[in-house]
């Protein structure tokens, strides 16, 4: 009995640890994706084995199908638009030769819309596999 509450209690404890840092990193297999992605209150975020030019051709397909893009910087790796409401922020980072890492921030007013930014992700990744 007082085994079983104290292992309740470390389990409570990194539950805790885990959740209240406004980060959770999820291990995703898949075609397209190296490590995985990590999700914050507005951001989804992950590594590909692209490049950073197919990334960002990609996200200017599916962001200008999604909604409107309102700024766009390909040097700097950027694309801006709004969908469903939201202002979407797409970075594309270049790693390596062979690795980009791909940050999808969306938020209408104050409020994070995770769901949008993980929704958009998942549509850039998939437009990479056709």
């Amino acid at each position: 009995m007082r085994y079983t509450v104290k292992f309740f209690q470390i389990l409570f404890a990194a539950f805790l640890c885990i959740f209240s840092s406004g980060c959770v990193f999820l291990i995703v297999g898949g075609a397209g994706a190296v490590g995985g992605y990590a999700v914050s209150r507005d951001t989804f975020e992950g590594i590909s084995a692209k490049s950073q030019e197919e990334l960002l051709a990609s996200a200017h397909k599916v962001l200008s199908i999604m909604g409107t893009i309102t700024d766009e910087r390909p040097k700097d790796g950027e694309i801006v638009a709004i969908v469903n409401g939201a202002h979407v922020t797409v970075n594309v980072t270049q790693v390596n030769l062979t690795t980009s890492k791909l940050r999808v921030k969306a938020r209408q007013m104050i409020f994070p819309r995770v769901g949008t930014a993980q929704e958009i992700y998942t549509k850039i990744m998939n437009q990479l596999e056709e």
